[in-house]
């Protein structure tokens, strides 16, 4: 029983949700800083040539001032593209210092585009309406505060640029804008109400263009917000999934039920993150729970038996039901109240440990925080207890036929051999001569029982595996050595048989992480069954090889009768023989394949057959090595 508290997965709290969020527009930021700065680039040019293609057209345009503002523009861009670089290689979660740099860019372009607007012509100046696109800009790379204070900035510059003109103090208007196809567009020299009705016009302009696009902005912030949040529930999921996944892989692998609870129980506290858990199972009554596993709680606690009668949530679990508490309170619920609030548990939730319709026990989760277990936990814990009684319930079964496979073949070995040794005397003639009718009998007797036998060898080498005497240890085996081993017992059962057998083995093979016992009982089966099954004439070829830097590569393959597709599914079953197979001969018992199958289960390797009725099959097989 394990008493330990297992180390908990960090508390992933409101601050860290904050931080990755912040990250996550960290990095939206910096990109439309760094676009920003690109288009900067571009707008310098076309302002560049335009300025002076203007003053080709127009002699009298200000090429001179409107030269050193791009110039001075052009300037800081290269500064603020320095300053860009040195911000992104600072690793910091503050987002707070691009913030102002985009505050820097945006006030330094709203300058540089003002002292242009009033060089060519103030409020005349069709550069007024850059103005609102710098609004846009603002409110995709700000918040809607700012943006809805730079709007008061532009309406303040525009305002003074009003009333320049209204105190005659404005540059005059350049004669390209004095263009009579543009005089139309543009309100009339030292009129007050058009200037006015102009400007009116401009600040609904403004403030339409800011509350349209800090709203889409606002609505993509949201899904923004959305996308993380679903993002990071699919990243818990996959995170607890793929940790079930490995514990049911481990599972699969326990040879004793004790060993299987103790994994359940460390791993949901695990993957649920919480303070403990535990396995109580029901005795023989069904009166009682008795704690078959713990982790994270005290040998006090789960020392004590639980009487369902004295338990209401126990037996309401083991009735079927669930319990989940995010804030224990109720003494009455529980049979040691004492002991809940000694052990620290704050919550908890518990599920009967279910077979089909039958409750075999129960499966609870304790945290130390209230209301720690969420919805999406609780369903989740359903389907982690659901698979651990799976689990039980088939280990249970296969130490039941594992012990009723080995005592039988053990109680069948000594007549057998009492048998066999009678058939040989007799065989012999100790006890008198004997007719040929009947030496042909004792003949057949014998080859009878020589298939029982080898039936009653493959029973006891079934349970390898799944019984602790037999228990193979896993480290370092010269696969090459061990093949090398065997390919001379099989050059000579090949010989019998009239089949042709090739062996490649690779120099300098990695070592395998098995067993050798087990790896030789490997080679033995699979190469034996392609001598077993290939015809008069046939061939089989062994070959072992280095496949990755993970894995040994072992294929047999022969030119034998093949296997049935719709048989390929049964292989590894206990007893079955394909009917050409039992056709073909009668040698056999159909527990090859899946001591072959066990083993692999056990050294954590993998196999694939391929095959074609008539033409042969191959078997492959990955093997861990170092």
């Amino acid at each position: 029983m394990i008493s330990s508290v297992m180390p908990k997965e960090p508390f992933k709290g409101p601050g860290y949700e904050l931080v990755r969020e912040q990250l996550f527009f960290r990095k939206e930021l910096m990109e439309r800083v760094l676009w920003f700065i690109r288009i900067r680039w571009i707008v310098i040019g076309v302002a560049g040539a335009g300025t002076w293609a203007a003053y080709f057209y127009d002699r009298q345009f200000p090429v001179l001032p409107l030269s050193l503002i791009v110039l001075t523009v052009l300037l800081y861009n290269v500064l603020f593209h320095i300053t860009w670089r040195h911000l992104q290689s600072i690793e910091s979660h503050d987002v707070r210092s691009f913030v102002t740099f985009a505050h820097v860019q945006i006030s330094s372009d709203l300058l540089a585009l003002y002292l242009m607007i009033y060089f060519t012509g103030g409020i005349y100046s069709p550069l007024i309406i850059f103005a609102i696109f710098h609004i846009i800009l603002v409110g995709l790379l700000l918040s809607p505060l700012s943006c809805f204070v730079y709007c008061g900035f532009v309406l303040l510059a525009t305002g003074a640029l009003v009333a320049l003109e209204r105190s005659a103090s404005l540059h005059p208007r350049p004669a390209l804008f004095q263009n009579p196809a543009l005089v139309h567009l543009l309100p009339a020299p030292h009129n007050v109400g058009d200037i006015l009705v102009f400007f009116a016009v401009f600040v609904g302009a403004i403030f339409t263009t800011a509350f349209l696009i800090t709203s889409i902005k606002l609505s993509i912030r949201f899904k923004g917000r959305d996308l993380i949040r679903i993002s990071r529930e699919l990243d818990a999921s996959n995170a607890k999934l793929t940790a079930l996944y490995d514990m049911l892989k481990k599972m699969n692998q326990c040879t004793k039920l004790q060993d299987l609870l103790d994994l359940a129980t460390v791993n949901a506290a695990r993957i649920m993150g919480a303070k403990g858990a535990s396995i109580k199972l029901l005795d023989e009554s069904r009166k009682r729970l008795t704690f078959a596993s713990a982790c994270g709680l005290s040998e006090d606690y789960v020392a004590k038996e639980v009487d369902l009668d004295k338990s209401l949530i126990n037996r309401k679990v083991i009735e079927g039901s669930y319990f989940a508490s995010g804030r224990i309170e109720e003494e009455d619920y529980f049979q040691y109240p004492e002991d809940i609030r000694r052990e620290g548990i704050a919550s908890m939730v518990s599920f009967p440990l279910r077979v089909e319709k039958r409750v075999i026990g129960v499966f609870s989760v304790y945290s130390d925080q209230t209301y720690y277990f969420q919805d999406s936990d609780i369903e989740f814990f359903s389907l982690m207890g659901d698979l651990t009684a799976l689990a039980i319930e088939t280990l249970r079964s296969q130490l039941n036929k594992s012990w009723f496979v080995n005592r039988a073949a053990h109680e069948l070995k000594s007549p057998f051999t009492a048998v066999h040794g009678m058939l040989g005397v007799m065989r012999n003639e100790y006890l008198g001569p004997l007719n040929e009718k009947q030496k042909e009998t004792l003949m057949k007797s014998e080859s009878r029982l020589e298939m029982v036998s080898t039936l009653i060898d493959d029973l006891l080498k079934l349970g390898l595996k799944r019984t602790e005497v037999d228990r193979a240890m896993i480290h370092p085996v010269d696969g090459a050595k061990l093949m090398r081993d065997v390919s001379a017992s099989s050059q000579q059962y090949a010989l019998q048989k009239g089949v042709a057998i090739q062996f490649e083995i690779e120099d300098s093979l990695p070592q395998l992480m098995a067993d050798e016992k087990l790896i030789d009982e490997l080679f033995v089966n699979l190469i034996s069954n392609a001598i077993k099954y290939t015809p008069r004439g046939g061939r089989v070829r062994v070959s072992l090889v280095k496949e990755s830097n993970v894995h040994v590569r072992l294929e047999v393959e022969d030119t034998g009768i093949g296997i049935p597709e719709e048989d390929r599914s049964r292989l590894f079953t206990e007893f079955f023989r394909s009917k050409n197979a039992k056709a073909f001969t009668q040698e056999g018992t159909g527990l090859g394949l899946v001591i072959v199958k066990e083993i692999l289960d056990f050294i954590n390797g993998k196999i694939q057959v391929e095959s074609e009725v008539g033409k042969g099959t191959r078997f492959i097989v990955r093997l861990p090595c170092i």
